[in-house]
């Protein structure tokens, strides 16, 4: 039986466009991908990057897409400005076996789940929420009757990780009704550019071939703490370590960064700006190491890629994929630090510089743990979990 799925996404996204088209590839599934806006498809400002992107991979090819009417075209992708007040009457016209949700974020997304409870459909949901994150009591107290409210209309959950998991877990969903999935990354495309493609780009960049890069890759926002990097690859320079910060991405937090380089006559960190994702490979295969200084980061999706070019992590303990079955794996393919404790962070810099056997073993299983988050991993699980979420139906 060839079950029919109704997949409801705010807009095109980069990382699931793979996954669609090898869901649709496998056709174990009938899927259709709904979208509440345009952005992605087309050129759009993001608030964090604080430049204008347009996507440079195809984001609509190989799978059947429908954009909803929206009431009007979001300024940020908000809970008031993700309405689609018409999405019931494309459920009506599809009329799936299950409905799929990418989290509670949005209005439109209470409306899906609503249709679901009133047409006895099973509602999977997907997301990249995390128990690790905190919030201060007056806004976790609200979060957790409007969650609650919402995951009594949940029927199962396609998990990503071990705090993902554990998040379900927290909101009543029963271990019966939670399914393994992938956040996938588009593997394939991203080590389908030859070494020699990307052999010249730390000459180009002025990096030496000798340095020890260490990449941030991402917004430089507050919540990212892209000033961590700096200020504790600073303090692993002085002791002597030959560290380059290499910073792909854009951000309110530019100037700060560009002006503490200034002041304290550090040189050895590179700012390039937004970098597309066709060029994204060769500043993984410039790099060394990866870290993610974040405050708050759900599931950073960079572990990944940057794990499939072989770079161990360094994370803070505040990110939501840590665990030992999760992406960032502490002691096999990460060093895990306190969340703004720059001489820690500093300390695993100059660890993962100066014990090269234990850099070669984090190196490798980096590289398997990014093999097992492709989308052809991912379509599977989809499918497994959709076909089981059918057989349970409604709770």
């Amino acid at each position: 039986m060839l079950l029919r799925v109704a997949a409801f996404v705010s807009h095109p996204i980069q990382h699931f466009a793979p996954w669609h088209r090898e869901v649709a590839r496998r056709k174990q599934i009938d899927l259709k991908v709904f979208f509440s806006c345009d952005w992605g498809s087309s050129e759009y400002v993001d608030p964090e990057f604080q430049a204008k992107v347009e996507w440079d991979v195809p984001l609509l090819e190989g799978y059947e897409y429908e954009f909803l009417p929206i009431a009007k075209r979001p300024a940020k992708l908000s809970f008031w400005e993700i309405d689609n007040p018409t999405v019931g009457k494309a459920l009506d016209d599809f009329q799936p076996d299950i409905v799929q949700v990418f989290g509670y974020a949005y209005r439109t997304n209470w409306r899906v789940a609503r249709w679901a409870k009133r047409a006895g459909k099973p509602l999977l949901i997907y997301s990249d929420s995390n128990a690790r994150a905190s919030s201060t009591l007056w806004k976790r107290i609200p979060k957790q009757v409007i969650v609650r409210d919402f995951y009594s209309k949940v029927d199962g959950a396609l998990f990503v990780g071990d705090n993902n998991r554990e998040y379900h877990r927290q909101f009543g969903l029963p271990e019966e009704r939670l399914f393994q999935g992938v956040y996938p990354i588009d593997y394939e495309r991203l080590l389908s550019q030859s070494p020699a493609q990307t052999v010249g780009l730390r000459s180009r960049l002025g990096i030496p071939e000798s340095a020890f890069v260490v990449l941030f890759c991402g917004k430089y926002s507050a919540r990212k703490r892209p000033m961590d990097l700096l200020v504790a690859a600073h303090a692993a320079a002085k002791r002597g370590v030959p560290v380059w910060c290499l910073f792909v991405g854009e951000g309110s937090e530019r100037s700060a960064l560009e002006q503490y380089c200034a002041r304290e006559d550090f040189h050895q960190a590179i700012f390039t700006g937004f970098v597309n994702q066709s060029t994204i490979p060769e500043y993984y295969r410039a790099s060394d190491v990866l870290a993610v200084t974040s405050s708050r980061d759900p599931h950073p999706l960079v572990v990944s890629e940057a794990a499939a070019f072989g770079l161990p992590a360094i994370v803070s303990d505040q990110i939501g994929c840590i665990g030992p079955n999760d992406t960032a794996r502490p002691g096999l393919n990460a060093l895990v630090y306190p969340c703004g404790h720059t001489e820690k962070l500093s300390e695993a810099i100059t660890r993962l510089f100066s014990e090269r056997d234990t850099f070669q073993q984090m190196s490798e299983a980096a590289r398997s743990i990014a093999e097992t988050q492709n989308p052809r991993v991912a379509a599977q699980a989809l499918a497994e979990a959709v076909e089981k979420l059918h057989v349970l139906g409604p709770r």
